[in-house]
């Protein structure tokens, strides 16, 4: 299939798997902030995690308009790499502050890999050209996805909106760039989130105030 046939496929795939949490001394001393809850390892599965996630976006979200350009496949692999950079510094960022929040990303990577390996199989029943590599193809789309839902969700729902109006406006415009357009905004919400999670993640931790003790002796 090339990429102007696959992109309508990749549309259907991405909506379903988005239809799928004291003594003498006198001080004045603040209590201490309260123990982190990151760890070194879960900042290094927040990495490996949120590089996968950003390059599989990446890819997702510019092999259609990277296809109308004679950059082509260098376009593809510049936005795959700028993806995972992304995505693998927020996920460090994320895991440092928290555990749970790292869980949560691999339990929505392993739902998502579920519903887009078995979206994938079910297309592959109707759509003969639609091969065992599309079905894996989608599996990892899920994935890279579900580790990121919420801001993958949101990005795709404004670049349908966006996408699908221009074309309304202008049938010119073309099924395909519609779609192109909705999956960019899921790449960049779904890459963008790795940030905005972890940035809210330590916001959420209270800054400990300045703490000062005045020792008094008799």
């Amino acid at each position: 299939m090339d990429h102007r046939a696959r992109a309508p496929v990749f549309g259907l795939v991405i909506a379903l798997i988005m239809a799928l949490p004291a003594g003498t001394r006198a001080q004045t001393v603040l209590p201490p902030p309260p123990p982190t809850e990151g760890s070194t390892g879960a900042a290094v599965a927040g990495a490996a995690l949120g590089g996968f996630s950003g390059v599989m976006l990446g890819t997702l979200g510019s092999i259609i308009p990277c296809s109308q350009t004679y950059a082509g496949a260098s376009c593809v692999r510049v936005a795959a790499i700028a993806g995972g950079t992304i995505g693998f510094a927020g996920g460090i960022y994320l895991g440092a502050g928290s555990n749970d929040a790292i869980e949560r990303a691999a339990r929505g990577a392993g739902f998502g890999l579920l519903f887009g390996s078995a979206t994938g199989i079910g297309m592959k029943l109707f759509l003969p050209r639609f091969g065992w590599a599309d079905v894996a193809a989608t599996g990892l789309i899920g994935a890279s996805i579900g580790a990121s839902a919420r801001g993958a969700a949101l990005g795709l729902a404004a670049g349908t909106v966006i996408g699908f109006g221009m074309f309304a406006l202008d049938d010119r415009f073309g099924l395909p760039n519609a779609v192109s357009i909705g999956l960019m905004g899921a790449a960049v919400g779904g890459i963008g989130s790795w940030f905005v999670r972890a940035v809210q993640e330590r916001q959420a931790d209270p800054i400990p105030p300045l703490a000062i003790s005045i020792p008094v002796s008799f």
